[in-house]
């Protein structure tokens, strides 16, 4: 799993290894996350007595690749008990470990994953995320199958869930922990051709509401929507591959993919499922995902203003920036990250 941690199967009655980073049951089986380097001397300093050894029923790890973004992220199954998601990182970056943690402990009534471990490979600038498998549906795969009153009630749970989030404030646009926010489409624009667009994480902030205005007023001919001095945590890709649904269809079991999760405009929350592509159901003959959980937010006070947001990013600059093409090249000196899982 990158360059700094090995992911080995053992059977359960063999001795865990002390400097275990995490581990878990699965079936018969142990899974465990080891130091790379602790492993390979280990296994070298015994390699002769392998009788003997803690190590002596390792296996290879099982694992298979489950969805893939590009050359940004990608998550894996191991085994049948966890997941692992790995996301293209840069220094400064919000881990979403960190988050998900953070939204456990404040709001313990959201359903969020349960992380077994999390850590950044700084050498192939990538961010892995170990976690307990969910056993739900994506309401994407549900959604066919749900009553239209079904699709109210997600729509509203979910509605509900974010409000709860919005209760959470700041007077800064940033991360949980005060790193920049990664969303794109409150940025300057970008050339899709770029190699950045295709996997390099870019962030602005953190911005007080002042700097935010300059910002966005700086990057388009268009004055942006209003939005006050102070912004609401929010979970900015709630789309239906994202919210994991109960069997019955009757409750959300998980809201997952946390990592563009800030303090951000409150405009921003019932106007992004109108505007994000993520928010669109792969049958685009059903109801619309995005104008229910629009119309359940209102419910709350959040109302859309898509026409102001489109007016503004319309005419965004389309350009790298220079201080992305100066990070770009600070990475390519130091080497291309690795797209492959070991």
């Amino acid at each position: 799993m990158g360059t700094a941690v090995m992911c080995i199967k053992t059977t359960s009655d063999a001795t865990p290894a002390g400097n275990s980073l995490a581990s878990w049951q699965d079936g018969d089986s142990v899974f465990q996350l080891l130091p790379r380097h602790d492993y390979a001397a280990q296994t070298a300093d015994q390699s002769l007595r392998l009788d003997e050894s803690p190590l002596k029923k390792i296996q290879e790890p099982e694992h298979q690749l489950i969805y893939e973004a590009g050359s940004r992220s990608a998550v894996w199954l191991l085994g049948d008990k966890a997941v692992c998601k790995v996301h293209a990182w840069k220094e400064g970056m919000q881990l979403e470990s960190e988050t998900i943690a953070f939204v456990r402990e404040q709001f313990p009534t959201i359903p969020v994953p349960e992380v077994l471990c999390g850590w950044v490979d700084k050498s192939i600038n990538r961010s892995f995320l170990v976690m307990k498998r969910i056993r739900a549906r994506t309401l994407d795969l549900a959604w066919a199958q749900l009553t239209y009153q079904q699709r109210l009630n997600i729509a509203k749970e979910v509605a509900d869930h974010t409000a709860t989030l919005a209760s959470k404030t700041c007077c800064y646009f940033q991360t949980i922990s005060g790193c920049g926010v990664g969303i794109p489409l409150l940025m300057q624009g970008y050339d899709h051709e770029s190699p950045i667009h295709n996997w390099f994480p870019r962030t602005i902030g953190p911005f007080l509401s002042t700097d935010l205005r300059d910002y966005m007023s700086k990057i388009s001919s268009t004055s942006p929507p209003s939005f006050d001095d102070t912004f609401v945590l929010f979970h900015d890709d709630q789309g239906p591959t994202n919210i994991l649904v109960s069997d019955a269809g009757d409750k959300v079991e998980a809201i997952i993919d946390w990592a563009s999760a800030a303090y951000l405009p409150r405009f921003w929350i019932a106007t992004v499922p109108l505007t994000h592509g993520g928010f669109t159901l792969s049958d685009e003959n059903l109801d619309s995902w995005a104008g229910m959980l629009v119309k359940a937010l209102e419910t709350h006070g959040f109302h859309e203003c898509l026409s102001e947001f489109q007016n503004w990013r319309s005419q965004t600059s389309k350009h790298d920036t220079e201080e992305d093409k100066l990070e770009w090249r600070k990475v390519q000196i130091n080497g291309r990250p690795s797209d492959t899982f070991d």
